[in-house]
Formats: structure tokens, C-alpha cells, sequence
């Protein structure tokens, strides 16, 4: 364990700060918590930074693209919040971001909630699992009718309701496996790099 690095030693404290949390609310947890915050927000300002040089200032500076100050303009507009008497600037980039953010988040639903699983859909019923495919994905659909009240409906609906609820089940499972897949990877972290014990034992 002597012959660990700093690093090594480093990431040992920050990973058993963060499963001290598990005992109670402690110093040591909040500790961690607050690098772990402070190192993402510094990630960020510096991507951040980045983005801003290489995507708006440079090709605005050095190679003649004009239009790329218009984000910079409005970028630096959205500080004018911060001042009172100029904070009605700060309407024109908040209202080209929240119109943009929301036509991309839009069009970008539709296509992936409703398009592409209706063109995932569009298979050849040649194999059992199209053929179940199909049907459970038209019996969840047909769950979310509620103004359907017909006899013939109801079987299918109860069994869009169970396809449903495996799916939801899968999901959940997928989740803590994932969950648990991180944990069995600082626990191996801990174990062969931190105290390089060997996987056999000893």
C-alpha cells in the first residue's frame, strides 16, 4: 500500500469519503462532495472557455467570419441582468435561446418519440420476436387510449399494461446493475490498485 502513487492515494480518499456517507452525514463526505462540485465547475469554465475561443473568437478575431460575433454579443447581453437600468437587453439572447432550445427540443421528440418507433415498428412479421414486438408495442399504445371502452380492447389493453410493466422492470434492473457495476469498480479500485492485494488472495 506504501508503494501507491499520489494519485492513487488521492482517488482512495475522495472514493471512501464518499462511501463514509453510507455510515452518516460526516466532515469527511462533505468534504468530498464539495471537491467533487468544485472540480465539475471548474471542468465546465474551462470547456466553457474553450468552446467560446475556438468555436466564436477565433474564426470572428483571425479568419474574417463576422457572424460569429453575434454569439458573443448576445452572450455577453445575457450580463445585463445584472444591472438594472440595462436589464431589458437581456430579453433579446434569453428569447433567441428559449425559441432555438425549444424548436431543437421539439423536432428532435418528434423524431425520436414518434417517428423512429414507428419506423422501428415497420418489420416483417417472418420471426416470433417481430411478431411480439409488434404486438406488445400496438397493446401499450392502446393502453394510453382511455376514451377506448370496448370489450374487444380490454385484453389488449391489460396486455399492454404487463408489457408495459416489464419494460419498466427491465428498465429498473438495468439501472441497478449499472449501479452496481460502478460500486464493483471502486471496490476493485480499493482492493488491487490501493492496497494491491492480488485477486486470488494473499
Amino acid at each position: 500500500m506504501l508503494n501507491a502513487t499520489v494519485g492513487t492515494w488521492v482517488a482512495a480518499f475522495l472514493t471512501l469519503g464518499l462511501f463514509s456517507w453510507m455510515y452518516k452525514e460526516n466532515a469527511w463526505f462533505r468534504i468530498v462532495e464539495h471537491v467533487f462540485v468544485g472540480a465539475s465547475l471548474g471542468h465546465l469554465a474551462v470547456v466553457g472557455y474553450g468552446n467560446i475561443k475556438d468555436i466564436a473568437w477565433t474564426p470572428a478575431a483571425t479568419q474574417g467570419k463576422w457572424l460569429m460575433w453575434l454569439p458573443i454579443i448576445g452572450g455577453l447581453l445575457l450580463y445585463s441582468r445584472w444591472f438594472k437600468q440595462y436589464m431589458w437587453l437581456s430579453r433579446v439572447p434569453m428569447g433567441f435561446l428559449v425559441g432555438t432550445t425549444g424548436a431543437v427540443v421539439l423536432t428532435g421528440s418528434i423524431k425520436a418519440m414518434l417517428v423512429d418507433q414507428v419506423i422501428a415498428t415497420m418489420m416483417p412479421l417472418n420471426s416470433i420476436n417481430n411478431v411480439l414486438f409488434v404486438v406488445l408495442t400496438m397493446a401499450a399504445t392502446m393502453y394510453f387510449m382511455f376514451t377506448l371502452q370496448s370489450k374487444w380492447a380490454a385484453p389488449i389493453i391489460d396486455l399492454g399494461r404487463y408489457a408495459l410493466m416489464v419494460a419498466f422492470g427491465a428498465t429498473f434492473g438495468f439501472t441497478v446493475m449499472s449501479r452496481i457495476s460502478l460500486f464493483t469498480g471502486r471496490m476493485q479500485f480499493l482492493l488491487f490498485e490501493w492496497l494491491k492485494l492480488t485477486p486470488g488472495g494473499g
